[in-house]
């Protein structure tokens, strides 16, 4: 035994002190294009003889390392769509250097013809869309960009990604928690957008779709900005005026944002309820007619600091106040088996207030030899107040005055913490993150029946996560999983609720692998979520709507339960994506009779048993002369069965979607983009989709100087079709909602900008899914 000892302690010592080839080498490069442009995305193949060794791809920097175990000589081949291949042998200590492409062209005459990068592809579980040197960068800003991604829809003015809802933002890996700063955001200065449909362990468990916007690379020092006013009219007149200054001075930046935004919303739908109650039918009949004012503002300051190539510190404070009021009238008409019952008008008047809005980050990025560390810090803080004032007037009931006042609280403290570091033919990356937030809900009425409310929500969510991402062959495989522990306390008027509290301990899988095989790239994802309900959909409060429409969520909710298995491919200009998903316990809205005599409905949220749901998009991008057009179409059908009336009822009618884009390139260096979208009739959990909305779009982009001026011209919804129906179907109540609101729209845009650059902030953020649950 002493023998064996000797020989196996022999063998390990002989094991780490053996050459470092022998456990493997990393062979590691810069590739860039025309004018010292970085080139990500650059295909890197390592040959022993003429055997393919192993494979990778550049990242935004230009940089690639491809480990192998190979010990024979090495030759690398490098290839990129648009410039011309590169072979060379690879040094003995796999350092490459800086290898420079030549663009590829084939001289046939006086005509000259260059390939051109697709401009959408495939990375990993990602559609990569290429914004710089495309129509894209004259869009405007950021909002503008995205509407014209693939995968992307505009929803009512909510950007959506399809079949996915709203997505987490972020851009250069800092999130975007207000979406107004998506406006400030030039699309200039905008590099690539990812789409990611199926999120890995790194972003929290109900995050189902993220977006990424990464910018250009930072020229120049000194004072930078732009100068950005929107004027024109829904209706209405609307105004949205932005000033970004940044001031550079080596490796510091000081930037300040300001945001402005004013004007008025107009609103006009019709709400068709019919209620089956014990004692009879009724029908009720509720147009809301009036106008929203709003006057908004933000502001921003701080600092980054690139202390050198491996460090760099930042932090800033934003603070904003929104103010809301609406004004309007519901003349309503109610009906009891075919009789009417009474008619009444109700003249509204609501105001809502947001200030202030505290928000803070700080951030740090750097590495120390291999080991990459990336941590942030966020605090949030705001308080809002509601208050709304009725004056019911009825032909033949009473007349009556409801007043209601709510007042919420929101704080949050977040932090992340993130390692990453070479491991094998990939990386490793190791984080925590932990989030601790308190919600408060103060509902006053002056209404009986109803009462007032006194709720407080504590949570704390603690998570922990790893993913290993490697490339094996001409296979790229990803493995994460995330684990969350939660803690959710709820209180009613200072008491704590146990039946209401919960605790969940949970692991969270993700898994993609991803290939090339000939031109076509293809990828296979899956991953186990959750989506925890927002606080206003537990809110147990009872909110008054009019006398007959009644409002709650529901403390009881349970967290939906999702799995997803998800396939993409992309070839040539053209790429494809297959989801399917699995809900259990799903929150949904259901209505129900309420009141003493139950001819009063009250709308609340609720979990589904289950659903089944499935999506196909397809899309291609095409070059022709001066017209560049972009067809998407998409596909989402779900399987579920409710009652209605009693009687179960399939909702299963799937719903299509279309789009045109077109971007043509006009004389005077002129473009003119006109973009089209049309949607089907269908089902969305328990509600019908009762129309078929489509919309045309057009804008008009002319810059001067060299773009540092530029005027836009645009209308949206020129044939005023945009408009959403849709009926909700319950077991007892059935509502139909028609949407009557007016949605073309003209707008006029002016911008200036000087010695434009790119933010260096590069703090990424915490506690990013709870500030979007607030």
């Amino acid at each position: 035994m002493k023998r064996q000892f000797s020989t196996f302690a022999i063998a390990i010592m002989m094991a780490a002190t053996a050459p470092a080839v022998a456990l493997g080498r990393d062979i590691k490069g810069v590739v860039l294009g025309e004018n010292n442009t970085p080139l990500d995305f650059v295909n890197v193949v390592l040959y022993c003889d003429s055997t393919y060794v192993a494979g990778g791809i550049t990242d935004a920097t230009g940089s690639f390392i491809v480990s192998t175990d190979a010990t024979c000589d090495l030759s690398a081949k490098i290839s990129f769509v648009g410039y011309q291949n590169y072979m060379v042998d690879v040094p003995s200590d796999g350092n490459m250097g800086v290898i420079t492409l030549l663009p590829s062209a084939v001289q046939l005459g006086e005509v000259v013809v260059k390939s051109s990068r697709p401009a959408t592809i495939m990375k990993g579980n990602a559609l990569v869309t290429n914004v710089d040197g495309s129509s894209l960068a004259l869009a405007g800003t950021a909002n503008d960009v995205l509407v014209r991604i693939p995968m992307v829809v505009d929803n009512g003015g909510t950007l959506e990604v399809f079949g996915k809802g709203a997505p987490a933002i972020y851009v250069n890996g800092r999130k975007v928690n207000d979406l107004q700063e998506l406006s400030q955001l030039n699309s200039r200065d905008i590099k690539n957008v990812e789409v990611i449909t199926n999120p890995g362990a790194a972003y929290a468990a109900d995050v189902k779709s993220v977006i990424r916007i990464r910018t250009k690379p930072p020229k120049g020092d000194g004072w930078s900005g732009t100068l950005r006013t929107d004027n024109g009219f829904q209706h209405y007149f609307r105004t949205g005026n932005s000033l970004d200054l940044k001031y550079r001075t080596r490796g510091l930046e000081i930037f300040a944002n300001y945001g402005w935004w004013y004007g008025d919303n107009r609103f006009d739908r019709l709400n068709d309820m019919t209620t089956t109650a014990a004692t009879g039918r009724y029908n009720q009949s509720v147009r809301t007619i009036g106008n929203e004012s709003y006057n908004d503002m933000t502001g921003k300051l701080g600092f980054s600091w690139l202390i050198n190539d491996r460090h760099s510190v930042g932090a800033y404070y934003q603070n904003s106040r929104n103010c809301h009021t609406t004004d309007g009238s519901i003349p309503s008409e109610v009906w009891h088996n075919e009789s009417l019952l009474d008619s009444y008008t109700s003249d509204v008047h609501n105001k809502s207030t947001a200030l202030p809005r505290h928000y803070a980050n700080f951030y740090y990025n750097g590495s120390v030899g291999k080991l990459g560390i990336d941590f942030n810090a966020d605090y949030l803080w705001y308080k809002s107040r509601e208050l709304t004032f009725n004056a019911e007037t009825a032909v033949h009931g009473d007349d009556r005055d409801v007043t209601t006042q709510t007042v919420n609280r929101n704080r949050m403290f977040a932090e992340k913490l993130v390692f990453s570091y070479p491991l094998w033919h990939g990386g490793i990356e190791v984080g925590e993150e932990y989030t601790d937030s308190r919600n408060t809900n103060l509902f006053i009425t002056n209404l009986s029946g109803i009462g007032d409310a006194d709720n407080r929500v504590d949570e704390s969510n603690m998570a922990a996560f790893v993913e290993i991402g490697q490339q094996i062959g001409r296979f790229s495989i990803g493995v994460g999983l995330r684990y969350e522990h939660v803690k959710f306390d709820y209180y009613e008027s200072g008491q704590h609720r146990d039946e209401q509290s919960k605790t969940y301990d949970n692991l969270f899988p993700s898994l993609n692998v991803a290939t090339q095989v000939g031109s076509v790239r293809m990828g296979l994802n899956y991953s186990g979520k959750t989506i925890r309900p927002g606080y206003g959909q537990l809110d147990g409060t009872v909110s008054y709507i009019n006398r007959l429409t009644y409002e709650t969520g529901n403390p009881y909710l349970k967290p939906t339960k999702m799995q997803t298995v998800e396939y993409m491919a992309q070839w040539r200009r053209f790429f494809a994506q297959l989801s399917y998903s699995y809900f259990k316990d799903g929150v949904y809205h259901e209505t129900e009779p309420y009141g003493s005599d139950g001819n009063a409905t009250l709308i609340k949220t609720a979990n589904l048993p289950h659903r089944h749901y499935f999506q196909a998009f397809i899309g291609g991008n095409f070059q022709l002369g001066v017209w560049q057009p972009k067809v998407n179409a998409g596909m989402m059908k779900q399987w579920l069965t409710l009652p209605v009336n009693g009687e179960p009822t399939r909702m299963n009618t799937p719903i299509f979607m279309l789009q045109w884009q077109n971007a043509i390139h006009l004389p005077l260096d002129i473009w003119l983009n006109v973009d089209a979208q049309f949607m089907t009739r269908g089902w969305d959990n328990n509600t019908w989709m009762s129309n078929t909305p489509w919309y045309v779009n057009a804008k008009l982009y002319k810059g001067f100087f060299k773009d540092a001026f530029s005027v836009t011209l645009e209308a949206k919804d020129l044939f005023d079709s945009a408009k959403r129906d849709f009926n909700l179907y319950s077991d007892a109540v059935q509502i139909m909602q028609k949407n009557y609101s007016p949605g073309r729209s003209v707008m006029l845009t002016l911008q200036y900008r000087f010695n434009a650059t790119r933010d260096r902030y590069r703090g990424t953020g915490a506690g990013n899914t709870e500030k979007s649950r607030f």
